[in-house]
């Protein structure tokens, strides 16, 4: 089955409305942790898991399309699956999810697991606060808009809350209001709606609530509602009514706004998730080989009879992966099958007379032989890399990949992969660019050691928030 470009772009596309679609599933009224990522490259040897979203990988053998996903699980033994697609398309283009002439096959690559997450719990404490701390936020964030208007802005703290910061304002604002009449329009309809609404939504402090986990207070309610109120007050005001939740915007999460108040951030929130996380889940990866091979008869070649071999392989693995801050390290181990395909030009040359023609083909000689294999693989990441300071808008990422199998009959093959890669500092999905130079070793004569060097591009989720 071969299908065109544009075959593969929707395929990139899908994935990528899937994998915001998997972002909004995750909001903070669930109580959840966003989904979890996985690497840079999408590749299903890493033990970092497969995530949500897509890679196409451009190589000296052709391009390929790599798409996952991965959902939340409400149990408290496994809380998560994730499934996988792999395709390869060739140089001229054409994407084969799975083709007979894809001679170095695989063309067709999935894993499927399912498994247990710290990441994936109920964060009540920390969803209650971070959504009093993003009121608060979202309060200074306009009172922001206002102040840099006036001639003589007010000072207001860090961790000064809504209603002290809106009073400080309101008394630079009657002292040096904007000349502007649409500006001073707009300060005064800013400041007449968070005054009558600063002590609604300053809800309890965490040291004051009393309530159960998953009980909503009246005032939170409250608090929920006049934010609201606010928002369509200032539905006609383009500059203030972006920095609402529903605009249509970018929804800020509470690690977004500590970056512009750390002092408030101290103040309100706990029960954040610490810094080591963790997960392990299983995994069963299914492989389509498919060659085409010449038989051999007593010893003998027969060049002339084309055969075809497609057969799926079986691989069951266990994967751990740990996180600390900047740094993901996973490591996987299983027990499947694996084949080397081995091609080689064939040719078959016809006579008649003094006529000879010869039509020759990439073929392997003699029938796969497929057999069990030891497997295991390890992952390291760090990102973001401290290089490039604070305020840019990319952040650079580093991974080391290893593999290593080791056939039942002997021999080994073994990759080592270095991606390094860019992705956007502040976005709820991070479009990775990236380079990945990879080395390869086998005891195998035939296939030997080589050196490749791949680009890749591709939505991608964040590791670990």
């Amino acid at each position: 089955m071969k299908l065109n470009l544009i075959a593969t772009m929707t395929l990139v596309i899908a994935c990528w409305l899937a994998a915001m679609g998997a972002e909004g599933q995750s909001s903070p009224s669930s109580g959840q942790t966003p989904d979890q990522g996985a690497d840079s490259t999408q590749n299903f040897v890493s033990p970092l898991g497969l995530g949500t979203g897509a890679t196409l990988s451009v190589t000296s053998k052709g391009t390929s399309v790599t798409a996952a996903v991965e959902r939340q699980v409400f149990s408290p033994v496994l809380n998560f699956w994730q499934f996988g697609l792999s395709g390869t398309t060739d140089k001229n283009g054409q994407a084969q999810l799975f083709s007979s002439s894809d001679k170095d096959a695989p063309g067709f690559k999935g894993k499927f697991g399912i498994g247990k997450s710290s990441f994936i719990r109920k964060w009540s404490t920390y969803t209650e606060t971070g959504g009093k701390f993003l009121r608060q936020a979202w309060c200074r964030d306009l009172l922001t808009v206002v102040n840099k208007s006036l001639k003589s802005p007010a000072s207001i703290p860090d961790d000064a809350m809504c209603l002290t910061a809106v009073i400080a304002v309101k008394v630079a604002f009657d002292k040096s209001p904007p000349t502007d009449d649409k500006t001073k329009t707009l300060d005064s309809l800013v400041l007449s709606q968070l005054t009558s609404t600063a002590e609604t939504i300053a809800e309890p402090t965490k040291d004051e609530e009393q309530k159960t986990p998953d009980q909503i207070t009246d005032e939170e309610k409250a608090a929920i509602k006049a934010q609201f109120d606010v928002c369509v007050a200032l539905k006609d005001q383009p500059s203030a009514f972006k920095l609402c939740p529903a605009s249509g915007g970018t929804i800020k999460s509470p690690e977004d706004q500590k970056k512009a108040y750390p002092s408030l951030y101290q103040h309100i929130l706990s029960g954040e998730p610490g810094k080591f996380q963790w997960k392990a889940w299983g995994s069963w990866a299914p492989t389509i080989m498919s060659v085409d091979y010449r038989a051999i008869t007593d010893g003998i070649p027969d060049l002339a009879d084309k055969l075809q071999w497609t057969q799926l392989l079986n691989t069951g693995l266990g994967d751990i992966a740990l996180y600390y801050g900047k740094l993901a390290f996973g490591i996987e181990g299983g027990f499947g099958q694996t084949v080397q395909v081995v091609t080689q030009n064939v040719c078959n040359t016809t006579t008649s007379g003094t006529y000879t023609s010869q039509s020759c083909d990439m073929a392997m000689i003699g029938k796969p032989n497929p057999t069990n294999a030891w497997m295991a693989s390890s992952a390291l990441q760090f990102y973001p890399i401290p290089v490039l300071g604070k305020g840019t808008l990319f952040n650079p990422g580093l991974q080391v990949n290893s593999s290593y199998v080791a056939p039942t009959t002997g021999g080994h093959t073994s990759e080592l992969a270095l991606p390094f890669y860019i992705a956007p500092t502040a976005s709820p999905m991070k479009f990775v660019v990236g380079i990945q130079p990879t080395w390869d070793w086998s005891t195998n004569s035939k296939i030997g050691n080589k050196f490749t060097i791949s680009l890749f591009v591709g939505a991608r989720p964040e590791i670990t928030k």
